[in-house]
């Protein structure tokens, strides 16, 4: 099991201190510092439109990810695939990943906001279809010297991508009800979960395991966990600044499903109660914090190859609290949680 850090959004919510150039630079240097502890990968994420800035450009922070780091591998969770013309998709990801030395994991998924598919003049019905056919393309173009593609919404005749990634970098797919599970399991190398109980974990990858073999898929899928955490010395000096984070995190989401944050609707950030966070957060010093987590490794750890990615670093925070997270995570919580992920494989 590979632990990461993930996913960051770069979030700046309504009047705080910090602005976009710092959120940026701090989001780099936490990197270069989830590398420097031996931590395994960071991810990033996707949304467009939103009033607090949340990350839209996923490949150019790779990139710069990837000219400060060496090891780590670095992923998308996920980049939301309708939104992308499939060609350059398939060029920047190739970039990227050549820039990385091969470190790039392809986390796609559909997106859901309604706003975003009508900024992008696409229709929500059309999102599975375009999902699929872009992960053929992908494929495709990362493989093939030149293809041809006939698609309902995606057509080519003697497609070349230059240059090739330096690996053909794994499309993990994600999704939350079972028929997305499935889907990830038959199109993708893997699923991505997200902030989910560890027997809902389980069940997903079972179902994605079993829609991948029935596709004629070889071996078992790549897997990955997306869960929220904090590792601190001082929880009750932290959990106000974590809670106000999540809540702005978890709060946007809300606002976007009530329909705010579009035309003549201002963002209206809208947090879950405090007992919700908390029971939603792997949080506190680092032996309540692997308590929680455990059980998400021992799943994770019975796949040959899986990735649990904690993020520990939430909008409005500093970069200082993060880094001393990452730390206390790479010393006294990874050690234990890669123990247990190893009973998971055995």
């Amino acid at each position: 099991m590979k632990l990461g850090i993930g996913l960051f959004t770069a979030q700046l919510p309504e009047g705080s201190s910090r602005n976009l150039h710092t959120e940026y630079r701090d989001i780099i240097e936490l990197v270069k510092r989830v590398e420097a502890r031996g931590l395994d990968g960071a991810w990033v994420s996707e949304h467009h439109g939103s009033a607090d800035g949340y990350l839209p450009s996923l490949l150019p922070m790779l990139a710069a990810l990837a000219a400060v780091t060496d090891r780590i591998e670095l992923g998308t969770g996920v980049v939301l695939a309708p939104f992308h013309d499939p060609i350059r998709l398939a060029e920047d990801f190739a970039v990227v990943d050549q820039i990385s030395g091969g470190r790039v994991i392809c986390g796609i998924g559909l997106g859901w906001r309604e706003e975003e598919f009508r900024q992008f003049d696409i229709e929500v019905s059309s999102r599975v279809r375009r999902l699929e056919e872009i992960v053929d393309i992908l494929r495709l173009a990362w493989s093939e010297e030149r293809f041809d593609y006939d698609g309902k919404h995606y057509s080519y005749s003697g497609a070349a991508v230059t240059p090739k990634p330096a690996r053909v970098p794994p499309i993990l797919v994600g999704g939350f009800v079972d028929d997305a599970v499935r889907r990830a399991g038959r199109i993708g190398d893997g699923y991505i979960s997200s902030r989910a109980e560890p027997e809902r974990v389980a069940t997903a990858l079972r179902l994605a395991t079993e829609a991948r073999s029935k596709a004629g898929r070889v071996g078992p899928p790549v897997v990955a966990l997306l869960q929220n955490a904090f590792v601190t010395e001082d929880p009750e000096r932290d959990w106000p600044m974590v809670r106000d984070g999540i809540g702005h995190q978890l709060g946007v989401y809300t606002g976007w499903r009530e329909g705010t944050d579009v035309p003549g609707a201002p963002l209206k950030v809208t947090p879950p109660d405090e007992d919700d966070i908390r029971r939603a957060t792997a949080f506190g010093t680092p032996d309540e914090v692997l308590r929680v987590l455990e059980p998400h490794a021992e799943v994770l750890g019975s796949y040959p190859e899986s990735h649990l990615i904690l993020r520990l670093h939430y909008p409005g925070m500093e970069a200082a609290p993060a880094a001393r997270a990452i730390d206390l995570l790479a010393e006294r919580v990874a050690p234990g949680l890669k123990a247990r992920a190893a009973l998971g494989s055995s």
